[in-house]
């Protein structure tokens, strides 16, 4: 089975932004790398992530300024990660046992390596597709 490292091995950066940006920051970096979510650092430390979701029910439904909003107030903190070696099933049941869709990857001494989504994840070719789908089964017959 293939492993988290296989997705995020082939990216070239890492994206992310400072606990200490604005909110219109991150979205602004957020749309020109093109992702729903960016890690957010404190320094070179992670401490939160941050979804377009954040910024919606957040920022936007609540009516607080972007501009002056920081990061830190409106992102999850202490996000659930992912180290490079967990399998693709693993993030797929980490991801849908706890109702979320980005997962960092983080290597074992702390250092941001990327971020992988559901639909990463969902994209894969069939039968790595299907290997995950039936380890996700197999984990909740269990539960």
């Amino acid at each position: 089975m293939k492993r988290i490292r296989d997705i995020v091995g082939s990216r070239t950066e890492v994206y992310t932004v400072q606990k200490t940006d604005s909110v219109r920051q991150a979205a602004q970096e957020m749309t020109r790398r093109n992702v729903r979510a960016i890690s957010v650092l404190d320094g070179d430390r992670l401490v939160g992530i941050l979804s377009e979701w954040d910024i919606m029910t957040k920022v936007v439904a609540e009516g607080r300024d972007p501009e002056t909003t920081r990061v830190e107030e409106v992102m999850t903190p202490d996000p659930m990660t992912a180290t490079p070696d967990a399998t693709y099933a693993e993030c797929l049941v980490t991801m849908l046992a706890n109702d979320f869709q980005h997962l960092v990857v983080v290597t074992p001494e702390g250092r941001v390596l990327g971020t992988v989504s559901l639909g990463d994840l969902l994209s894969l070719d069939k039968r790595e597709r299907d290997e995950a789908l039936e380890f996700y089964e197999r984990f909740f017959q269990v539960y």
